[in-house]
């Protein structure tokens, strides 16, 4: 048996189980990359992704980051999550990364939230 999760502060507590608190704050973080890949483009003096790549360690570190977080994001949504849509949303979020795994934990913390109202009786 797994000991209790140690106290958060109280401003993050809430966000420690499924609820409308975070299904805010994946709709906003879904909002901003959404945008940033919209509106975002490349400035004058900018040497591009490959130059980047090239040029840069750090950018390959944190190219490299990211793929490790979209996978470790995918077997988090594997092995927890809880509905049908965990296996695609994880296969995809390794190729399109937070564009499948911010609506897939949304869609697992909404799920969640409807089965925790109807073992309450709520409606």
């Amino acid at each position: 048996m797994n000991p209790p999760a140690p106290p958060l502060p109280p401003a993050l507590e809430r966000y420690r189980t499924p609820g409308l608190q975070r299904l805010r704050l994946y709709a906003a973080l879904f909002m901003m990359l959404v945008l940033s890949a919209v509106l975002g483009r490349g400035r004058p003096g900018d040497l591009g992704t490959l130059e980047t790549l090239r040029r840069s360690p750090f950018a390959r570190v944190m190219f490299m980051d990211i793929g490790v977080l979209s996978t470790l994001g995918a077997l988090s949504l594997v092995l927890n999550g809880k509905t049908a849509v965990r296996v695609p949303a994880a296969v995809a979020s390794l190729f399109v990364g937070s564009f499948a795994l911010l609506p897939a934990l949304a869609w697992e913390d909404w799920r969640a939230m409807g089965e925790e109202g109807q073992e309450t009786g709520e409606r």
